[in-house]
């Protein structure tokens, strides 16, 4: 990433490609974990862990994880991707060069 006096970034098509595969990865791999996390509790809860403390457990895992590491989660994710999408088609050209900025610069 070269950065001018200016402090200008230049951004490539590859970057941000790299970028939302990255996403795609994480995005996986927090699934898997969210699921395997789900089975785990579903599977404790009925088995090893009753009386107040578990039900108390049931509905702070319901109430506060569950929320953040799946819903939560997928929309933060969900957004960088939007993110980088949205950057990637505004990049004007494969070297991430805009024409016009060198036209501009002519005058």
């Amino acid at each position: 990433m070269a950065m001018g006096s200016t402090g200008t970034v230049n951004i490539t098509p590859e970057m941000m490609t790299n970028a939302m595969s990255i996403i795609d990865e994480y995005r996986a791999e927090t699934g898997n974990l969210y699921t395997r996390l789900s089975d785990e509790v579903a599977g404790l809860i009925p088995a090893n862990f009753s009386g107040s403390a578990a039900e108390g457990f049931q509905f702070f895992y319901t109430d506060k994880i569950e929320p953040a590491a799946g819903e939560g989660l997928t929309k933060l994710l969900d957004a960088l991707y939007q993110i980088c999408e949205g950057i990637l088609k505004a990049i004007p050209a494969e070297n991430g060069l805009d024409d016009q900025l060198g036209e501009g610069n002519r005058k």
